[in-house]
């Protein structure tokens, strides 16, 4: 699993949160484009493409599993 630190944003006071210019580059984001929030214990995950929670709890063991060799 490769972490990257992206950058931080400030939730406004309105509840929204601007995704860092690295985060929308290396994730090819671009305009109207959507992302999906998921709650990993006490971590946020976002993500670009729509999976299941099973599908992200396998993405995340695999990769840990790989860390570990």
């Amino acid at each position: 699993m490769a972490v990257k630190f992206i950058g931080k944003a400030k939730i406004t006071s309105q509840g929204q949160v601007t995704l860092p210019f690295e985060a929308r580059e290396e994730l090819k984001l671009d305009l109207n484009s959507e992302v999906y929030w998921y709650l990993v214990d006490d971590h946020l995950v976002v993500v670009k493409d729509l999976v299941s929670v099973d599908d992200l709890i396998n993405k995340i063991n695999n990769a840990r599993k790989s860390n570990k060799k």
